[in-house]
Order: structure tokens, then C-alpha cells, then sequence
């Protein structure tokens, strides 16, 4: 179907028999628009081909147990996907087995949610870095243990490494559950539960993971388990996450030849850059929900996993995201772009599309949105009571060290250096951040707020002997003792 403002990319409408339950007739719609290559919304520059929090915000009391984006997110991957296929000169026969698997993917979750199925965001955890490029595996076994995942699409940074893009089958949890729901009953009863519980108690099998949409962690503070998330995959996160940076970083410099052509507008070139940094920022994201998180177990006492129900994400877990984020999201470097590009990414225009609003690209607007949706995460109170909590039940990644760590990562790299105008724009919100956690109206635990006060005096120390080559390295630097004086003595 071809709607003109469809509500999802796909959904599976169907009817029953009202006594039994029993599906009497069932459809699978998909929308044109999500597998065509254009931008749901392009109108604001600085949010553009990402997703933030709003995209996430819901009305808990009005939700729609049965609402799924699977097709938007499937619309956004297949962009990005198509994007990094035209910069490394693929065939079409290989664009077209890519769209092939993305549409079956598509369907197979829309099948699920017709049969019953609800989301499951654990089942893109199942495999290790390792085996999502091993091919021989993955065909066997497939990306997720379940097609109710919104996962990241699988596009190797190097070809060699490349398995499927997307699961083109069931996973072991959709067998499992169908088994549950539609294998054949016994006639008796009791023999009958039996058979139930048997099925039943392999929940704690490994590869039988579970979480829904409760559990994900797709907007800042929601929930504490990582393993539960969206537009992640693999076990290590933080390592597809950088990989996928990496991968951005690798594609961004050829996208100008690309899209350069004579007879077409820039707008596909403009677009190309929203997907791809979009794609960058949607992975700092998930670097964030290792930091302050507590793995979940939820199997009962007397099965086999005799796993402990709450465990602390590990130091080591934990430390290699804020290095991640310290490298793609705050460094000096982080956001580096070819030359050329900034001054190509015109927006084509059709009829009044700029009245009241200036077309020109707010560059460090976008930079900034992404840096700032870490930071929501990062220092919320939720992540940061959780984080004092689950010292008490072994997180060894202390507060202290968390804000510590955050506050290095913005600001030590240009202490004798100047600062360039994009840094300037994270070290002066993260302060205004840290004061806010000291407000009237702050949340933050009283550790917390001790913690915002000396890091404010360590940033203020820092700013009053750092070395400052210009004029408006000076006078950022001013700024930032002002905001901080003004909030000690108000």
C-alpha cells in the first residue's frame, strides 16, 4: 500500500472468531514508503535521520499494546544500508538480495504479531562479534533468536566480514513460543499441563532470551538492562556500536563524488549525510546504557541457570563505553567532516518549503543534539541512583569515577589548545547540565549533587590555568567560571 502519511511500515491487520480466538483471515500490509529512500523527516536540520527521545516518548496511560515502528526502523536501516552500498560500488543483484532480506524480515515480524507475538529487544544478543561474521553460523543460526527485534541492520565495515544483513527466518525463541501457542493439545488435562510446563521450563535456556518493550532501554533513564535495547547487536554492544562508527567515519569522505551529479539537486546527498551521522548518533546512544546498567535474570529459583536476578554491568563493560564515547562522541575529532561537504547539503526547494525558516545547515545545532541526548542518559537521575544503588550489590564502577571519567572526556583533550567552537557547545551544556542537578527541582541523589559541586570546582580550576592560544578560547573559557560563579554565589 502507498499512504499518503502512513501510521507504520508495516502492520499485520487480521480477524478472528470472537468464541475461540481461533484467526479466521489475516493480511500483511507493508507501506511503500518504508523501503523507499527518502527521510520521514527532514524539516529540522538538527534532528534529522535519528532518532531522539521524543521519537520515544509515549502516553503510558493510552498506549497501544500492539503499536510497532518495526517498519520505520526497517525503513531507517535499509537507508543507511543503501547508502553505504552506492559509496562501495555494489551491483544491483547485491541491492536487490538486500532489499530481498530486509522485505522478509519485515514480514516475518508482522507474521509474528499477527500469531501473538509481542517484541522481544534481548534477542538481537545472542550472538558474539566473532560469530556475526562467520557465515557458516549465521546461516545456521541466524542473527537474532527472534524476528520481534527492532536489531541494527548487519553491515560488516569490512566486506570480507559480511553475513546476512538481516534474519530471513525464524529465531530458536519464535519456535519455541509458536510450539507453546499452536502445538497440538492433549486430550487430558492434567497430561496436557505437563506438556505445558515442560515446554515452559526451557525459559531459562540461553538462547530462549526475552525482553520487551517494559524492558528496552530506548530512551534515556527507561529500564537498566542493555541486553534489552534497540538498533543494537551482538553481545558487545559497545564494540558493534564503534564499529559502526568506524564504519560511518569510512563511508562519509565518498559521499561527495557520489552524489555529485550534474543533472540531479544535492538533496540525495543531503540526505546521504542525515542517514549516515544519524546512524552515528543512534550508536553513542547505545555506548550509554552500558553505564550505570544491571543485567536481569528472570528465571525462578529451581531452574537449571541458577543465575542471580540482578547483576551489575562489569567495570570492564562499563569503562569501555565511556572510552568509546569519549572517542566518538566528545573528542575534539569526533565529528570531523570532508571538506566540501558542509557547503553541498542544500535542500531542495518546492514551492514556500523555507517561508519563516532559513535553510542554511545549523551545523552545530545537529552536533550538538547528538552530544546532549548521551549526556540525558548519562546523568540522569535514574542512572545515577542506580549506579550508588548497585554499589550495594556489586557494580565496581563507582559515581565518582563515572563523573570523573564524563568530565575528562569533554574537557582534558584542549587544556593547553584552543577549543573549537563545536567542543565549546558540550563543555558549556555539560555544565549547565551539572548545575541544573543542584536545582529547586532536581531529582539527583544528595551523592549526586556533591558530585555536580566538585566537578563544577575541578572545572573551574581547570578553565583558570588552561592555556588559551585566541581570543574566543578566552573568551569561552570566561563564560564557563561566569556560569559557574553565578551558580556558587548566586
Amino acid at each position: 500500500t502507498s499512504s499518503p502519511q502512513p501510521p507504520f511500515g508495516g502492520y499485520g491487520p487480521s480477524f478472528v472468531n470472537p468464541r475461540t480466538g481461533e484467526i479466521l483471515g489475516a493480511d500483511i500490509m507493508l507501506e511503500f514508503s518504508a523501503i523507499t529512500n527518502r527521510l520521514f523527516r527532514t524539516e529540522v536540520f538538527e534532528l534529522a535521520g535519528y532518532q531522539t527521545d521524543a521519537d520515544f516518548e509515549v502516553d503510558s496511560d493510552n498506549i497501544d499494546p500492539h503499536m510497532c515502528s518495526a517498519g520505520q526502523h526497517l525503513h531507517h536501516t535499509m537507508m543507511f544500508g543503501l547508502h553505504a552500498m552506492r559509496t562501495s560500488n555494489m551491483d544491483q543483484a547485491a541491492q536487490d538480495e538486500f532489499t530481498q532480506q530486509g522485505l522478509y524480515r519485515l514480514v516475518l515480524h508482522e507474521v509474528g504479531h499477527t500469531l501473538g507475538l509481542m517484541h522481544n529487544m534481548r534477542a538481537s544478543t545472542l550472538q558474539s562479534m566473532e560469530n556475526i561474521k562467520n557465515k557458516e553460523i549465521i546461516d545456521a543460526e541466524g542473527l537474532c533468536n527472534s524476528v520481534m527485534e527492532y536489531p541494527s541492520i548487519n553491515y560488516a565495515l569490512n566486506d570480507e566480514d559480511q553475513t546476512l544483513y538481516y534474519d530471513v527466518a525464524p529465531g530458536a525463541y519464535d519456535h519455541w513460543v509458536i510450539e507453546y501457542g499452536y502445538s497440538e493439545g492433549a486430550n487430558d488435562a492434567e497430561t496436557e499441563e505437563s506438556r505445558l510446563e515442560t515446554i515452559l521450563s526451557r525459559s531459562d535456556e540461553p538462547n530462549l532470551m526475552f525482553g520487551n518493550d517494559a524492558d528496552d532501554m530506548r530512551s534515556s533513564g527507561k529500564a537498566i538492562n542493555p541486553d534489552v535495547n534497540i538498533y543494537d547487536l551482538s553481545d558487545d554492544p559497545v564494540a558493534y556500536a564503534s564499529e559502526r562508527c568506524e564504519l560511518v567515519n569510512k563511508i562519509l569522505p565518498k559521499i561527495l563524488d557520489e552524489y555529485k551529479v550534474d543533472e540531479n539537486s544535492y538533496h540525495e546527498l543531503r540526505n546521504a549525510y542525515f542517514v549516515l551521522t544519524g546512524e552515528y548518533g543512534i550508536q553513542m546512544r547505545i555506548m550509554t546504557r552500558q553505564i550505570g546498567g544491571v543485567h536481569f535474570d528472570r528465571s525462578y529459583p529451581g531452574q537449571e541457570s541458577g543465575n542471580t536476578p540482578y547483576t551489575p554491568v562489569s567495570e570492564v563493560d562499563q569503562k569501555a563505553a565511556m572510552s568509546a564515547l569519549t572517542k566518538y562522541a566528545f573528542a575534539p575529532g569526533a565529528f570531523e567532516i570532508p571538506e566540501g561537504l558542509y557547503s553541498h547539503i542544500q535542500h531542495q526547494r518546492r514551492g514556500f518549503d523555507h517561508f519563516g525558516n532559513n535553510e542554511d545547515p545549523r551545523i552545530h545545532g545537529r552536533i550538538l543534539s547528538m552530544q546532549t541526548q548521551c549526556l540525558t542518559h548519562l546523568l540522569h537521575p535514574n542512572v545515577t541512583t542506580r549506579i550508588l544503588d548497585s554499589e550495594m550489590y556489586g557494580n565496581t564502577y563507582t559515581l565518582d569515577e563515572v563523573m570523573t571519567d564524563l568530565t575528562n572526556a569533554i574537557f582534558k583533550s584542549d587544556l593547553k589548545k584552543n577549543v573549537s567552537t563545536a567542543r565549546q557547545n558540550i563543555q558549556v551544556e555539560y555544565v549547565k547540565r551539572l548545575i541544573g542537578m543542584n536545582g529547586e527541582k532536581s531529582r539527583h541523589s544528595h551523592s549526586a549533587k556533591g558530585m555536580a559541586i566538585y566537578e563544577l570546582n575541578r572545572i573551574k580550576k581547570s578553565m583558570q590555568s588552561a592555556y588559551s592560544p585566541s581570543t574566543l578560547t578566552k573568551a569561552h573559557r570566561q563564560h564557563i567560571i561566569k556560569l559557574i560563579n553565578d551558580a556558587m554565589n548566586p
